[in-house]
């Protein structure tokens, strides 16, 4: 009844804004794609020779006579509904836009016969104001004093001169200089701690940031907790942009009597450090080159430098990036270690065209300092063809050659059907003895709106000297609305081997979401993990060992149980970054752990929960036990989506902070999944 009713006021509506009867043309709609009366007639033949019928006839003074006038749908009478239009009863519209979550939490996980049971309670809540920025709270608290993490932000609160300021206290990570991050071969990492951040820009493209807390690590499978490290941490940091292309940046990082964040024994030795960062870049168009100094002081390895220089050059559809690097021993940036005891260079090359997509690189690195490894040539690369709109085929490989050689290769066709999207990959790797072999096929399925498919099988082999065994494996991750107020998510994968080795794995999450009442929700995740495997055989990178890890035994079962009170309120016709009545649609997508680095959340692979999620650097929201996050209304155009890394679980990690940009059409839902990698 809403969709017809809307239908008619559209319709209503052309009729008030129609021309009068004199006018030669109408005034155009931004929505409408419907042809208007006038072209209408051009293509219409002339009935008889009386100048009567569609085609415009003229009066007895020989003037042209407009023709009837005919009413015209929108888009044919089929536009989806305004966004803030729903079966829910509206909410109250006075005030700022504004909204509260509360969480009562239990769950109950068993790994390796040892049970955890955690319960206490979340809360979150957001304000939007327009003169003192968008704030917004996150906390969970558990019932032991450790076991909580809560965050407070007040983002993009506007100043005199265009100056802007995010601040945040409590569990967040130290803020980094834009320079420091967006790096394409070596980055400086973001340190997890428990205390406070500001950052202040400006229009001319200056930054300011400042940090100080007491260092830790993000844990919890899916209630986030924080392990404090002890310790202090502080750091400050200033960017500016000068002349026409040029942009500058320090900061300073400083730790004190703190631990690694990757030590996990009791009673881990302390030690203290200073680092300097600086850095210098000259960017226009095409072309983007930069040099990067390093400096640190250590308590107990002294005084190491490392410098780095990256450039980029786009030349029609190719474009070029290079760069060298000395990093000496024991490079540190505040408790958490960098790379280190390296030289060498790269070179990197794409070209993309509508049919065409191909890229090839060659490192070369040279150990140094306390290093004792062998000088490495690593190359690798990929191609893709699109033969046509629905075919696509391609492939790749690495290969790494020192004192001990290895490669990978894998190829694949992609085909496109009205009810699938199919690609089926061959890969296989060698290292020494080790062979694997890997045959897989992966569907995302074209379901209804509001559902999600993806499945995926897999056969293969793997060899080490006398020891042999066949895999077979499926995958399934899919969900959505099942009933109008009860929704499922579901992810599962199974391997199964034979022959000697018999690595077994059973990985498996299901959550249901139940709309019991109007702002109250009932949601149930049950987890599964039974592994008794080894990682597959890969060459990704020229410093990793890839020797196959001893066999890794896990026995993990567990529930988390959630009821939710959540309610918004406030002037919600003006959508995320847009003005009252604007045009808006919906963003979605899930925070991924991407074992096979395609970019795509392939069935098998997990979400990441608890992870922020960021919108234009002032909205965000936390991913739920699936990974999953929404911006249910969002100002058609132009977004940029980031991720704060605070809960992404070790070893895995964000490339530039999970930065995407795109565009968000009118009444449109647009999915933006973002993965992260393993770090190398």
């Amino acid at each position: 009844m809403r969709h017809a009713a809307a239908a008619w006021l559209l319709m209503f509506a052309g009729m008030a804004l129609a021309v009068p009867a004199g006018s030669q043309t109408a005034p155009a709609t931004n929505d409408s794609t419907a042809a208007t009366g006038n072209e209408s007639n051009e293509a219409a033949p002339s009935n008889g020779g009386n100048g009567s019928g569609r085609r415009n006839g003229r009066n007895g003074n020989g003037a042209e006579t407009p023709p009837p006038y005919q009413d015209v749908f929108i888009d044919d009478g089929h536009l989806e509904p305004d966004i803030w239009i729903g079966d829910t009863p509206e909410r109250n519209a006075d005030g700022w836009p504004r909204g509260l979550r509360i969480d009562g939490i239990y769950s109950d996980i068993d790994r390796n016969g040892r049970s955890e049971t955690h319960y206490g309670a979340g809360i979150g809540a957001f304000l939007a104001t327009p003169l003192h920025g968008a704030w917004s709270f996150d906390g969970v608290f558990g019932h032991t004093y450790d076991s909580w993490v809560a965050t407070l932000w007040q983002r993009d609160m506007p100043f005199d001169g265009g100056w802007r300021a995010t601040n945040g206290a409590g569990n967040l990570n130290s803020p980094t200089i834009d320079l420091a991050r967006f790096q394409p071969r070596w980055f400086l990492p973001s340190s997890p701690m428990l205390g406070a951040s500001t950052e202040w820009r400006d229009p001319t493209g200056t930054q300011l940031t400042a940090g100080a807390g007491e260092p830790g690590v993000f844990t919890g499978l899916y209630v986030p907790s924080f392990r404090r490290l002890g310790g202090y941490v502080s750091t400050a940091g200033a960017q500016w942009s000068f002349g026409r292309n040029w942009t500058s940046g320090l900061q300073y990082y400083a730790a004190r009597d703190v631990t690694s964040i990757f030590q996990l024994q009791d009673n881990p030795p302390e030690f203290s450090t200073r680092s300097w960062f600086g850095s210098t870049a000259w960017q226009d168009a095409t072309r983007r080159f930069q040099i990067n100094g390093l400096g640190t002081d250590n308590s107990s390895t002294g005084d190491h430098i490392g410098v780095w220089g990256d450039g980029y050059v786009q030349d029609g559809r190719y474009g070029h990036g290079f760069g060298v690097f000395y990093l000496g021993s024991d490079l540190v940036w505040g408790n958490q270690p960098v790379g280190s005891d390296v030289r060498g260079a790269y070179y990197r090359i794409n070209y993309a065209s509508r049919q065409w997509l191909w890229d090839a690189n060659v490192d070369y690195t040279d150990p140094i300092g306390n290093n004792t490894g062998d000088s490495t040539t690593f190359f690798s690369g990929s191609v893709r063809h699109q033969i046509w709109q629905g075919l696509g085929v391609g492939g790749g490989g690495n290969a790494r050659f020192n004192g001990h050689n290895a490669w990978s290769a894998f190829a694949f066709v992609e085909n496109t059907l009205p009810a699938v999207i199919n690609r089926t990959q061959f890969n296989t790797a060698r290292n020494g003895p080790q062979r694997e072999y890997a045959l897989t096929a992966s569907q995302t399925w074209n379901v209804p709106a509001g559902m999600r498919l993806a499945t995926t099988f897999l056969v293969g082999r793997y060899e080490d000297g006398d020891l042999r065994s066949n895999q077979y494996g499926v995958g399934v991750i899919g969900g959505g609305d099942i009933a109008r107020d009860l929704s499922i998510d579901a992810n599962l994968q199974w391997t199964s081997s034979t022959g000697e080795a018999q690595p077994t794995m059973l990985i498996g999450n299901l959550a249901l979401t139940w709309r019991f009442a109007r702002d109250l929700q009932l949601i149930t995740t049950l987890y599964r993990s039974q592994t008794r495997s080894e990682l597959p055989l890969q060459i990704t990178s020229p410093i990793d060992d890839i020797a196959r890890p001893p066999e890794e035994r896990i026995n993990d079962r567990g529930v988390m149980v959630i009821v939710r009170y959540e309610t918004r309120a406030g002037s919600m016709g003006a959508p995320l970054g847009g003005s009252l009545g604007g045009a808006a649609g919906r963003i979605t997508g899930f925070v991924f752990l991407d074992g096979n680095e395609d970019g795509r959340f392939a069935a098998g692979e997990q979400g990441a929960a608890n992870v922020t999620v960021i919108l234009n650097g002032r909205w965000s929201v936390r991913t739920d036990g699936q990974g999953r996050y929404e911006f249910p209304a969002v100002a058609a155009g132009t977004h940029t989506i980031t991720v704060m890394p605070d809960n992404v679980p070790l070893p895995w990690t964000l490339v530039n902070d999970g930065r995407v940009q795109f565009d968000v059409p009118v009444r449109g839902t647009v999915n933006v999944d973002i993965p992260a990698l393993r770090m190398r």
